[in-house]
Order: structure tokens, then sequence, then C-alpha cells
């Protein structure tokens, strides 16, 4: 159930932060792309998990990539937002089954979860589309390098007001070691650290460069997560 966890956590991100990269920028072939990527992850996450949402998410996926080439059509814009409203339902529900939580803590869990992971790889795949589509502007690489860094301090606010629970603490930062500690400098110290050399980069348009730190960021994330939801099922909080 944690595999299904991240694996719906990292397609409702792609997903949700498309906007900030713009069909009009990218072009139609990147947002089919994403959409291929996410429905992928849902259909993995099945394996561990499954609930009607994930059968509708597919659904609508579907319907989203096929009427793709309407944008300004309620055929289009309907599924969009009912897809996006799925995502977000499914996120918290398994993040409230996978980890015990409160609903109010499975609400935080999942959207801080969903942001840093969805800016972070959204980020990193469209690092490499500036390698197919030449000239595209810088912007949509900037409007996510920052949205990065929202995503991580609100991350670490998140886990912060967690751990000042009583008996959180000793549970976990003290029990768990290593553990906790390999979480927080990687997941949430990692991409702090990380952004002043990303944004340096996007700032120059030196999109190589900027994709390479990326990679990096995107491991960081990754591991830091993983290791979140299972501090997070140990701890019954968003950690």
């Amino acid at each position: 159930m944690l595999l299904a966890l991240f694996l719906i956590d990292l397609a409702a991100g792609l997903y949700l932060f498309l906007p900030l990269v713009g069909r009009r920028n990218a072009g139609v072939k990147f947002y089919r792309l994403i959409f291929v990527v996410s429905g992928a992850l849902v259909l993995c996450s099945l394996i561990g998990h499954w609930t009607v949402i994930d059968s509708i998410i597919i659904a609508l996926t579907l319907i989203v990539y096929s009427t793709l080439r309407y944008p300004k059509r309620l055929i289009f814009r309907v599924p969009v937002v009912l897809l996006g409203m799925a995502y977000i339902a499914d996120a918290i529900a398994l993040w409230h089954a996978a980890t015990g939580s409160s609903w109010a803590w499975s609400v935080a869990g999942a959207i801080s979860s969903i942001a840093l992971l969805g800016c972070v790889n959204l980020a990193m795949l469209l690092g490499h589309w500036y390698l197919v589509v030449r000239g595209m502007s810088i912007d949509p690489l900037k409007r996510l390098t920052h949205a990065t860094l929202a995503a991580s301090i609100v991350r670490v606010i998140v886990v912060a007001i967690a751990l000042l629970m009583p008996g959180v603490w000793n549970a976990i930062a003290i029990r768990q070691g290593i553990f906790f500690w390999m979480r927080a400098g990687w997941g949430l110290v990692g991409p702090l650290a990380l952004y002043p050399m990303v944004w340096g980069t996007v700032k120059i348009r030196s999109t190589m460069a900027a994709t390479g730190i990326l990679y990096v960021d995107v491991v960081a994330v990754v591991i830091g997560e993983v290791l979140g939801a299972w501090l997070s099922a140990l701890g019954h909080l968003p950690l």
C-alpha cells in the first residue's frame, strides 16, 4: 500500500502541476507524455491497492488524452477538472488508509507530498524537453523551479508540525534514528540546498545543467518521500 501511495502521489503531482508548463509552451506532445506517464503510474499502483477512484482516474485519463486537441471545448475542460479532483481524492484516501492518520493530517500529507514530487519530477522531464523543442521559452522551467522551492518549504513545515505532536519526536526521530535523518537530509534539506544551483542555471538558460542538477533533486526527493511514507505509517502522521 505504501508503494501505491508513492505512485499515486507522483502521478497526481505530474498532472496537477502541468498548468505551470502551459500547453502553448511545451506543445501537445509533452502533455500527452505526462498523461501517459501518470496513467502508467496509476496502473502500477493497482498492484498494491485498488479502489473505484483508480478506475475513474484511468477512464478520465483516456478521455483527456483523446480530447486534448479540443482545449477550449467542454468535452476537454470538464474531464480535466474531474481528473484533478479524482487524483486529489484518491491521494488523500490512500494516505488515510496507508498511514492511519486522521483525515486532516492525511490532507496535509497528501497535498504537500503531491506538490513536492510533482514539481521536481515535472521540472526534470521539462528540462529534457528543451532538447526536443529548441527555442522554447524558459518561463515554464522558471515557474516550476520556484514551485519546487515553495513545495519544499511547505513539506518542511508539515513535517515540523507533525514532529511537535506529543511523543512523536522520541518515537520517530530518536528510535528510528538513521532512517529519519536520511529522510530529513535527503528529502527535506536536499531540495532546499539544491534550489540555488537549479535557479542559477535556469536564469542563464543553461537547461542541460539545470536538468543534471534536477536529476539529483529527483533522487533526493524520491528517497525522502519513500522513507517519509514508511515513517508516516509508523507515526500515523505525515512525516
